[in-house]
Formats: structure tokens, sequence, C-alpha cells
């Protein structure tokens, strides 16, 4: 579950020895406390580092080393006017092995990076998935190609466009904290909690506070707390952003759990990991 929110399998795996050995009551509330303070410190310790396993490291001397959320406005744009460096699946493939191997020292994985992160590092079985991804994605493809070289990326690298939560359905006072701290509003989300909910009970709400399946079991609404699979929620949302209007940033294929093929966009089914189109 961390490494699809975006953390390494290291370091996932690191966070939580350490909050296992820490952490004696069993609480599930602060399990998840205990565990955002480890992952803080342990990327603090790993800055430098490049998630992707790079053998070198290049500083480019005119790009910045943050990029805000308006850079991702034009996104959709981008996906229509950007041509991908590659035709087929087997063009693909060889884009790929030719990628370079140098990231810039103050690199930063971007969004996309994390959203697609297990199937980056899912070796050739997860080839197919990458194409579809870059394919509908042109846009991240020549960004990825470019970071590959030793630049950074152009796209948000702060998880701002990750967000699936509607923060204009939130009391104005839990949109303006998670808009300040959108980790913890994907930390919510990456656990199926609604984020009002969990901003409650950290703050002291006794709500629910015997199930500990409570807080992915309830919606926070205007009109009063509802019963609700959040896990199925989320899965069904969008990627919308912070702003709430990013639905169209990533264009991506779905995957049809009756039949375990990958459905494009434009309807057809695929396996999954040979490519090859269904009947």
């Amino acid at each position: 579950m961390l490494q699809s929110l975006g953390v390494s399998n290291s370091m996932a795996t690191k966070a939580a020895e350490r909050v296992s050995q820490s952490s004696s009551d069993g609480d599930a509330l602060n399990f998840l406390k205990e565990l955002q303070h480890t992952l803080k410190e342990l990327s603090s310790a790993t800055a430098q580092a490049s998630s992707m396993g790079s053998t070198s490291t290049t500083k480019p001397a005119s790009l910045p080393s943050t990029v805000s959320l308006a850079k991702d406005d034009k996104a959709a744009t981008d996906a229509n006017t950007t041509k991908a460096p590659f035709g087929s699946f087997e063009e693909f493939r060889e884009w790929e092995k030719g990628l370079g191997s140098s990231f810039a020292q103050d690199y930063k994985a971007p969004d996309y990076i994390r959203l697609i992160r297990l199937s980056l590092e899912g070796g050739d079985s997860d080839a197919f998935k990458r194409y579809t991804f870059f394919k509908n994605n042109p846009q991240y493809a020549v960004d990825y190609e470019s970071i590959r070289n030793g630049n950074l990326s152009k796209f948000p690298t702060d998880g701002s466009t990750l967000v699936k939560s509607d923060l204009s359905k939130m009391n104005s006072e839990t949109a303006a904290f998670y808009k300040k701290n959108p980790d913890q509003l994907l930390a919510a989300e990456g656990f199926s909690m609604d984020p009002t909910l969990l901003k409650n009970r950290m703050e002291g709400d006794t709500a629910g506070i015997g199930d500990p399946d409570w807080l992915t079991q309830h919606r926070w609404t205007a009109d009063g707390v509802v019963a609700n699979n959040n896990r199925v929620t989320y899965a069904q949302s969008a990627f919308i952003g912070l702003d709430g209007k990013g639905a169209d940033n990533y264009r991506l294929a779905k995957y049809d759990s009756a039949t375990g093929m990958l459905i494009d966009l434009d309807g057809q089914a695929y396996d999954p990991i040979t490519g090859q189109a269904a009947a």
C-alpha cells in the first residue's frame, strides 16, 4: 500500500519495521501518526538519493528545483499536442532500453512517477502497462526521457495532482488544512480513511472510536456522517488534484478484474503482460 503512495519498497520496509518496534498499543490511529512521522524522517535522510536507482547525477544550472501546481494546469493540453517518442509497443521497448541513467542532484520524483512506480519497478511483466501509460500521456514520456538525462521535471513533484478528494466539499477549515498538507491527505486516502473524519479523530473526536474500521467505512458530508465503503470510492475516483481541476491530468487504461484484461481508452481489451489484443 505504501508503494502505491509513491514510497519506495526499501523505505516502506524500513518505516514499517521502525513503527512496529516503537508502537505497542495496537491502535490504528497511533500507528498512522507514527508512520507519517517516520516516513518524513526517512525521506529527509535519503533526500539526495535517486528513488529510481540512478547511477550518476548531474545538476543543471538553469532549471528550478521546485515545481508549482500551476505548471501542470495544461497537462491535458500537452497530452493532445505532444508526440510520443515511440510508436508501437516494440518501439517503446527499444525507447525504454535507451533511456539515460543520470539524474539531477536535486531530483525529485514527479507525481506521475509516484503514480506508476509499481509498474516502473515491475520489469518486463509490466512493460505493456508502462507503454499504455506513456502512450496515452506522451507529455510524461517526453518529460521522463528528459529527467533520465539529468534534467528536472516540469511537472509537479509535491503529490498535489494525485489527490482524489474534493476539497470544495469539505468545511473551510479542513480544506485549508489539507491544502497546506497534501501529504497527510494522500496518507488518509491511501489508508481508505475519510480525510475529515481522520482530522477530527486526530483532534480528539471520539465518534466511532470503538470500531477499528469506522474511519474507512464512513464519510463526512455537510449534512452529517454517512456509511460508505471508502476503499471502493477511492478506487473509482479520478485524480482531480488539490484544485479539483485535474481530472484529465492522467489518461489511464482500466483494469477489468472480471477478465484480467487491460481496457484502453478506446475500449480495446489487451492482455496486460503480452499486450495481445483481445478478439
